[in-house]
């Protein structure tokens, strides 16, 4: 009986040393590569692959069942990955692609703080290398999801996440762009993807349910959302260059969409309240537009075509209806609507038209039509 109780003894204290084994592979190939890899806990996993001259890696996991996967290829790359929770996955790729010999000067940082959180960043060169980028994840929560991806030089990605299943996406091609999301709050999405130069996309969340996408393909464009508050909308689609669109969310359920197409096009969105929903199309060069909308449920639509076109509309109250329309040359148009449930349409077609639509009150309607 002692025997075999000493057997069974054995044989459970051999099945817990075998559940805390953590695992660990570093590859290294040059010169005055760095690799620094601590993990406590249960069956974590490590794997740093580096190739080249002066890579560095750091790799803290603490906790149980966490994966990471560091890959530098290319010289004077940095990575470091910290996790200190269970379940999480963060993965650094660095210094890959056509240039790939020439691919100096990266860095990657992840850090998450939680369970089940997932941080992927991607850092590649194109035909000239990829030179001086940087993305930073920072994840501290719940199964959160993040991903930058970088192709080109002087790059930089940065997410910050605090709360649960927030999600992501950061996705850069070119050279000099920023990429730019902080989720505060549960459920948030964030999507972000940049094509050129010199572009530039900042998404700041705070709430629950919010969703925002921005699309940039061009140089030199810039777009800013902001969104306070549930389930909030925004999407921002960009072509050309030199676009500029700002658009600020405060309250719940708002919906906002911009697209502009051109050069030099600018669009300025502020809704604070419940249920607001504004529409922006500019097609052209170095038109503007202004919506302001404060109460509930107002709804404002504004399309321009050409060059020059002008478009303020003050939305002060709830139910409001506008939609404006100019096409041709140096056309501009006021809307104010004070009060409940007013309506106004503008048209405008050709050259230098204006009009100007004041509504104080409740239920007012006007339709103004111009043409030359």
């Amino acid at each position: 009986m002692k025997k075999l109780m000493l057997s069974a003894a054995f044989l459970m204290c051999g099945a817990v040393a075998m559940a805390q084994f953590n695992v660990s592979t570093v590859n290294q190939t040059g010169s005055g590569n760095g690799s620094d890899v601590d993990q406590t806990g249960l069956m974590n996993d490590s794997t740093v692959d580096q190739v080249g001259d002066s890579n560095t890696s750091d790799v803290d996991q603490v906790g149980a069942t966490n994966d990471s996967d560091v890959d530098q290829l290319g010289d004077g790359n940095y990575g470091q990955v910290g996790q200190y929770g269970d379940s999480n996955e963060a993965d650094i790729h660095q210094g890959y692609g056509t240039g790939s010999s020439i691919n100096d000067g990266n860095t990657g940082y992840v850090y998450q703080d939680g369970n089940g959180n997932t941080g992927h960043l991607d850092q590649y060169g194109d035909t000239d290398g990829s030179d001086y980028n940087y993305g930073w994840i920072n994840q501290n929560g719940d199964d959160n999801n993040s991903y930058i991806g970088q192709v080109g030089d002087f790059n930089g990605g940065e997410n910050l996440q605090v709360g649960d299943e927030n999600n992501s996406y950061i996705y850069q091609s070119g050279d000099s762009n920023y990429g730019g999301a902080g989720q505060w709050g549960d459920n948030n999405n964030s999507n972000i993807n940049q094509y050129g130069d010199s572009n530039y996309a900042l998404a700041l969340q705070t709430g629950n349910y919010n969703g925002s996408s921005i699309n940039q393909n061009g140089d030199s464009n810039y777009a800013f959302t902001e969104q306070v508050g549930n389930a909030n909308n925004s999407l921002v689609n960009q072509s050309g260059d030199l676009n500029n669109s700002n658009v600020l969310q405060y309250g719940n359920n708002n919906g906002s969409g911009v697209a502009q197409i051109g050069t030099s096009n600018d669009s300025d969105v502020y809704q604070s309240g419940d249920f607001n929903s504004s529409s922006v199309l500019q097609n052209g060069m170095t038109n503007v537009s202004e919506v302001d909308q404060v109460g509930d449920s107002n709804f404002s639509d504004v399309k321009q075509y050409g060059t020059d076109n002008y478009s303020d509309v003050n939305q002060t109250g709830d139910a409001n209806t506008s939609g404006v329309i100019q096409n041709g040359l140096e056309h501009t148009s006021y809307v104010t609507q004070t009060g409940d449930f007013n309506t106004s349409t503008v048209d405008q077609t050709g050259n230098n038209h204006m009009s100007t639509v004041n509504q104080l009150g409740n239920g007012n309607s006007s339709s103004v039509s111009q043409s030359n």
